[in-house]
């Protein structure tokens, strides 16, 4: 069964595809523009329309948004990921200050103006203290967690960390490792079929251009990390 998560996450793989399809489609040849005058048809006897018709109703579009988790969820869970056996990554608790834990006003959970002598949790604005533990998503908050993961994927320590949590780890990405990877950020649920293929097509991809594996691991742990799916609760 393919879960909420997952589907953000197949949504994300297929963005590219679908992109480069909607600008060669002009290309085809097979969709022909029809004129307005064949669409006029001929409704009755007189060359009139009928009138009887009704006319077409207004679409209401629902406005309800999907909720996230707040900064002290994703906080911890890139915490317990970017942990090895001999401590966090370099930088860690400072990348998660500047992206996520300062960020109360995009991924929610009010501040605590005690929980220092100094308020540091408000970053001085004791306003955060009132935030509510959830958020829609939005886009400023996706920029600033995209900001993250390539920061601290950007270094060997941050893709080691992931990789150390893999067992039997192989030399390059495999299906399991894939399902390892995944489960790493989406927790309770495994990854599909459909989205354990289209990560190994690009880990091929990048296979045939001679890119090594560490940068094969990186770019894998980067498209876990950077989808959105995982943070749907």
């Amino acid at each position: 069964m393919i879960t909420a998560k997952n589907k953000f996450f197949m949504l994300l793989l297929s963005g590219a595809v679908l992109t480069q399809m909607y600008q060669n489609c002009g290309q085809m040849g097979e969709f022909a523009v029809l004129d307005q005058a064949s669409l006029n048809l001929d409704m009755g006897s007189s060359g009139g329309t009928d009138q009887s018709h009704p006319s077409q109703k207004d679409v209401t579009l629902p406005t309800q948004k999907v909720q996230v988790v707040n900064r002290e969820y994703v906080a911890s869970l890139m915490r317990e990921v970017f942990t090895r056996s001999s401590g966090p990554v370099p930088n860690l608790e400072s990348l998660l200050e500047q992206w996520i834990i300062r960020r109360g006003a995009q991924y929610g959970l009010g501040c605590n103006p005690y929980s220092t002598y100094s308020g540091r949790d408000c970053g001085g604005d004791i306003s955060n203290a009132n935030l509510p533990i959830k958020t829609d998503d939005n886009t400023v908050r996706e920029s600033f967690r995209v900001q993250f993961c390539e920061n601290v994927l950007g270094m060997d320590e941050g893709v080691n960390a992931i990789l150390e949590k893999i067992s039997n780890r192989p030399a390059a990405p495999t299906a399991d490792a894939v399902r390892q990877v995944y489960g790493l950020f989406y927790r309770g649920d495994g990854a599909s079929d459909i989205i354990v293929a289209s990560l190994l097509d690009y880990d091929k991809a990048l296979a045939l251009k001679g890119e090594p594996a560490m940068e094969r691991w990186r770019a894998l742990a980067l498209q876990v990390c950077e989808s959105p799916g995982w943070q749907l609760q």
